[in-house]
């Protein structure tokens, strides 16, 4: 496995918020233009056809908006999650190389080496 991998954190978290504003607004759209649906809905009630064909034009759009804002925020809350775990592994894989590289012995001085032997 080769290659470099990291975050830009700062970045990350300035790109996440401003899609979890912007889902804010489209969530919001989304209600109003429901709102408006309903009002409409009201108006032509009385003709039967016209009801019927409004609910029929508008029924999908109404349950996939809403789903879309959903899935939208479940993404970026994944993705943070994801950043967050790569963090942490980043942080552990640190602190566990620091730890070996401070108890490895230097080479030239005196005391156990890496199989037990001594270094002279």
């Amino acid at each position: 496995m080769g290659g470099h991998y990291s975050i830009d954190v700062a970045r990350f978290i300035s790109t996440t918020d401003g899609v979890a504003t912007e889902l804010e607004v489209l969530g919001q759209a989304v209600t109003g233009s429901a709102s408006d649906l309903d009002r409409l809905a009201d108006l032509v009630a009385a003709e039967r056809d016209l009801s019927h064909a409004l609910g029929s034009a508008t029924s999908e759009r109404r349950q996939n908006g809403p789903r879309a804002v959903q899935h939208g925020g479940a993404v970026v809350t994944a993705a943070g999650r994801v950043a967050l775990a790569y963090v942490q592994a980043d942080d552990d894989m640190a602190a566990t190389t620091s730890r070996a590289d401070a108890a490895a012995t230097a080479p030239g001085a005196s005391g156990p080496g890496r199989f037990g032997a001594t270094l002279r």
